[in-house]
């Protein structure tokens, strides 16, 4: 099988395995300016190592009945082991109290100790007598264990068990989240162990996949078989050296065999080239093909005398190096035949890239020419460091099972089955890019960008081949540049979102940690730093999470302006932005700096942010929990904030997350006189726990691959969230409610349900069924959502996941500014993020526009000119019969207390028997009016109990009526006199602009009726 890694370039493979998962906790945005080993979490070995692991034990092709544990004392001492303990956790769990053995006995000084583990069903031969035996059940091919000097159960998981003091050595292989170094040590099978083969604490070189070979403290063991002499050469068919099945028959033999030369790899750390029997090769059928005729020659030493297309007979022992055959080649072991052979044709499959394990291995190493739409890009999370592009096969990128089947063992299996599936396309190197910078990347540039969703077009065949248990297609030379590669990507890049109607939108935002406080500017903070050693974003030693130095600000600044502002949203909530109380700042510091960026580019006033310091004082706190957390901003044109921010601070589901925030939005058209308002909404902004780590709440429950760590949390969220929205929405006389953000849950899985068994709508999922938000692991999905109450849903005219950010390199991010000889970073939306806005279309439920009065004497030029035709047009402050308004004649109380009444929405009034009035009659015309504003406190009786409608205003009593409508909120510095609290309220608020003169709103100065229609015309739009 492939013939990719040898000597020193195995070694480099080997950081291949589960690397995305170690850069990257879900849901969590990917630590943008990851320079060389940066994400390396290390156990450095001491003197008690774990030596070897085998988990195949009793499995079907398996030798030895019982999984097991070896442990090495490299010391001069012997090691009690009273009081340790072996942990295991699964590859993608966590340690539980199940997995944890206890250890007892003694590590003789520079001896093993073998531990008996779960016996299988199979197997024909028992270990050595064991030192000590348990129960636990391993992996065949992928797992975790961690050596303790404590007997505590490790609660540990990712990078920070590296760190836990606890933990004496630890070994993640195969697909495992949890290890030491960069990456994990080798996937296993039934028949092959990890052995240790160094003590670096990076499990992907300090140990080797093979043989099992277990060793109790006596020193009995088993050894792998020595090879034996090398026979005699013989003659052989390529078809006869690869065989049928998986390995090859003639494992150990030397042969001499012929082909064309089908791919070279002189450079690049390949070190070999693929020969192919002449005249094979084209349409393929799977019925009668049955074995490849194809095979690597690992030849360093005649590599580079070789070209595509001559015809060779090469001499060499035939291996299995990792699963994958091959001849190895030496000085004196090519040929070059003086008769050309036939020619060799791509092999094309009718059917599609096989998913079946052995008609793959039929064409191992073959010449293979992809059809049209025969593969996807699915995965390019690891492309900047390997050089891979993971393909899926088909139309489409391989699914989150959460998102399209609700959890259990159905959506378990479809998750698993998913590798099956996914093919990497391979530069034909085994250069690791993140260590050689200075090398350019394979397949990543700016000319043709290479996202998930695209698919890709081959002009030229590839290799079929296989290594790291993967099947790859390598291009036939090292990969050298975009136009030479032999593959056209697909351009997805959409520059503006799909239309989604409505009057106007509502968005959702992820504005990847946008930190205004600098990491160069902070005492303490590390960086990630660029190829020349310069800081782009804050690496860890402090609080921050954001860009390093201001020039990191602006890059990442420019990118979410350009997005937010291509949004055409007039509604946006953000998550993941720096909370400036949190770090003693001002509040809403670095919301204010966006929003003064959005405006800039936008035109001034465009923008507007929600703030939230009066909101938490209004429930005795200085700010939220966490240094990031949401905020909500929007365009004054478009929309009006009705009330101040409602958060939900203090809930215990929300101790691992960002507390929830909301805002009522009115929309609004129009200017002056003739705006008009639509129908309220409540829209929050939330931010799930992520799927990354692990929490008490998941305590005692079986893994669950599809839904990830803290499942428990982000349910008991959704819970408090659906609760909170519709007591506050209710409260606040709102029945719409959005909820948006990034609920880290999938579409189907069990937070959103919550909100489907309520009536509410996922938007995402009902209007634009095909988009997704978020890409990890190889797999697509949308975390990030807009879900409608049921009244809400029918509003809404259209919403689209606009796809600027899930299917981009990581390396287009502003945090990776220079971290390749190939600079990715360009202006514009692309990768301004990592997860996709999600746009939703609302109808405003606009109320016809009033018919303005023709006033007599206003004039179009009076100062107050649009506030009398609100006013009037709103049956506020009603004009005359005969055509007039009376700008100037004196205001009453008893107008005052119709406009608040009617501002109030004519609530319903207790009507007495007989009037409390001793100056109004029960038949007034606004008798209600009247009794509503003296049950609220807004215009009181006088000593005798008389109203006095005729009674002149003033701006002191319209201070107080005003203060007192409003609920009578909390100012600065309290006074103890209510006119005098009123007024600077009054003040604060800035209903005075426009009206008072300088600073001193005079109280006794009387109130005229055009001046009364300006007061009520901004208290309403507070």
């Amino acid at each position: 099988m492939s013939p990719r890694t040898t000597g020193d370039a195995l070694r480099l493979r080997f950081t291949r395995v589960g690397v995305a998962v170690a850069a990257l906790a879900l849901g969590a945005s990917a630590l943008p300016g990851l320079t060389p080993a940066a994400d390396a979490a290390v156990v450095a070995p001491g003197d008690l190592q774990i030596n070897e692991i085998y988990g195949g034990g009793g499995n079907s092709g398996s030798t030895f009945t019982h999984d097991f544990v070896e442990l090495v004392n490299t010391s001069d001492e012997p090691v009690d082991l009273a009081g340790w303990s072996l942990q295991y956790a699964s590859a993608t769990g966590t340690f539980n109290s199940s997995g944890v053995l206890a250890l007892e006995g003694t590590v003789p000084a520079g001896g093993t100790f073998l531990i008996q583990l779960a016996k299988g069903s199979g197997g024909t031969e028992a270990l050595p007598e064991p030192d000590l035996t348990g129960t636990t059940a391993v992996s065949g091919s992928q797992g975790v264990f961690a050596l303790s000097d404590s007997d505590g159960r490790l609660v540990c998981t990712g990078a920070t068990c590296a760190d836990d003091p606890a933990v004496v050595d630890l070994v993640g292989w195969g697909g495992a989240t949890t290890f030491s170094g960069t990456a994990p040590a080798p996937r296993t099978t039934n028949a092959t162990s990890v052995a240790r083969v160094a003590a670096t604490g990076e499990n992907s070189t300090d140990f080797v996949a093979g043989e099992p070979t277990p060793t109790n403290s006596g020193g009995d063991g088993t050894d792998p078989e020595e090879p034996g002499e090398p026979g005699e050469t013989v003659e052989a068919s390529i078809a006869e050296i690869q065989g049928t099945g998986a390995q090859s028959p003639m494992v150990g033999k030397n042969v001499v065999t012929e082909g064309v030369v089908t791919a070279v790899y002189a450079t690049g750390g390949l070190n070999g080239y693929v020969i192919q029997t002449g005249g094979t090769g084209g349409a393929l059928d799977f019925s009668t093909h049955t074995g490849s005729t194809a095979v690597f020659v690992h030849s360093p030493e005649t590599a580079s005398q070789v070209a595509i297309g001559d015809s060779v007979r090469v001499t060499g022992e035939v291996s299995e190096y990792y699963d994958s055959t091959q001849i190895s080649v030496g000085t004196e072991g090519l040929e070059q035949l003086e008769q050309s052979l036939e020619p060799v044709e791509p092999a094309t499959l009718a059917g599609g890239f096989p998913t079946e394990e052995a008609q793959r291995e039929s064409i191992e190493h073959m010449l293979y020419l992809p059809g049209a739409e025969e593969f996807t890009v699915t995965d390019v999370y690891s492309t900047n460091r390997f050089g891979e592009v993971a393909l899926a096969i088909g139309d489409q990128p391989l699914q989150q099972a959460g998102d399209i089947m609700r959890p259990g063992a159905e959506a378990t299996a479809y998750y698993e089955s998913r590798d099956a599936l996914k093919v990497l396309l391979d530069d034909g190197r085994t250069t690791n890019f993140q260590n050689n910078p200075t090398q350019p990347m394979s397949w990543l540039t700016t000319e043709e960008p290479v996202r998930v969703g695209a698919t890709p077009s081959f002009t030229e065949p590839v290799v079929v081949a296989y290594s790291f248990d993967q099947w790859r297609l390598n291009t036939t030379t090292p990969w050298e540049s975009a136009s030479t590669d032999g593959v056209d990507f697909e351009n997805t890049r959409q520059d503006t979102p799909d239309p989604v109607g409505g009057d106007l939108q509502v968005s959702t935002f992820n504005v990847l940690n946008y930190f205004t406080t600098l990491g160069e500017d902070t005492p303490g903070c590390e960086p990630y730093t660029d190829i020349d050693g310069n800081g782009t974003t804050v690496r860890g030693g402090c609080d921050l999470r954001g860009a390093w130095g201001a020039d990191d600000l602006e890059r990442q600044q420019s990118k979410i302006v350009d997005a937010i502002s291509g949004t055409g949203a007039d509604v946006v909530g953000l998550t993941e932005i720096e909370n400036s109380a949190r770090l003693g700042e001002e509040a809403d510091e670095a919301t204010a700096t966006l929003v003064a960026a959005l405006n800039e580019k936008d035109g001034e006033g465009t923008w507007a942010y929600v703030p939230t310091g009066e909101a938490y004082a209004a429930q005795g706190l200085d700010g939220g929990q966490d240094v990031i957390t949401n905020a909500i901003i929007f365009k004054p044109a478009e929309v009006r904030p009705e009330g101040q921010m409602q958060i939900l601070a203090d809930d215990p589901a929300f101790d691992n997350a960002r507390e929830p925030l909301g805002q009522v939005f009115v929309p609004i058209d129009g200017d002056g006189a003739q705006q008009v308002e639509g129908e309220p909404f409540f829209f929050t902004i939330n931010h799930f726990k992520s799927k990354g780590s692990a929490d008490a709440e998941d305590s005692g429950l079986p893994a669950d691959p599809v839904q990830g760590n803290a499942r428990t949390s982000r349910l008991q969220q959704a819970e408090a969230l659906l609760t909170w929205g519709e007591q506050t929405a209710s409260e606040l006389g709102v029945k719409d409610v959005l909820h948006g953000g990034d609920f880290n849950s999938y579409t189907q899985e069990e937070p959103l349900q919550t909100f489907y068994e309520q009536g509410f709508v996922n938007l995402g999922e009902t209007h634009d069924p095909e988009g997704w938000s978020y890409s990890f692991g190889g797999m697509v999905g949308s975390l990030d959502h807009v879900i409608a109450s049921p009244s809400a849903a029918e509003r809404v005219t259209g919403a689209t996941d606009w796809q600027i950010n899930g299917p981009e390199s990581v390396m287009a991010q502003y945090g990776r500014y220079n971290n390749n000889a190939v600079d990715l970073y360009e202006e514009g939306p692309f990768a301004s993020s990592d997860h996709d806005p999600m746009i939703v279309g609302l109808d405003a439920g606009y109320e016809e526009a009033p018919t303005l009065p023709d006033f007599t004497d206003v004039r179009s030029d009076h100062p107050y000119y649009d506030e009398i035709m609100w006013a009037a047009g709103s049956s506020i402050v009603p004009g005359g019969e005969d055509g007039t308004f009376r700008p100037t004649r004196a205001a009453d109380r008893v107008t005052l207390a119709a406009a608040l009444y009617e501002l109030a929405g004519r609530p319903v009034v207790e009507v007495p028997a007989s009037s409390p009035f001793k100056d109004v009659k029960a038949d007034h015309p606004h008798y209600e009016a009247m009794l509503w504003a003296e049950s609220e406190g807004v215009l009181t009786l006088n000593k005798g109990g008389a109203f006095r409608p005729s009674a002149a205003l003033s701006r002191g009593m319209v201070a107080e009526a005003l203060y007192a409508a409003a609920g009578s909120p909390e100012v600065e510095s309290p006074s103890g006199d209510g006119q005098a609290d009123a007024i600077a309220w009054l003040q604060a608020e800035g209903l005075d602009e426009g009206i008072v003169d300088g600073d001193e709103l005079r109280p006794n100065a009387r109130v005229d009726r055009a001046e009364t229609a300006a007061w009520l015309y901004r208290f309403d739009r507070l």
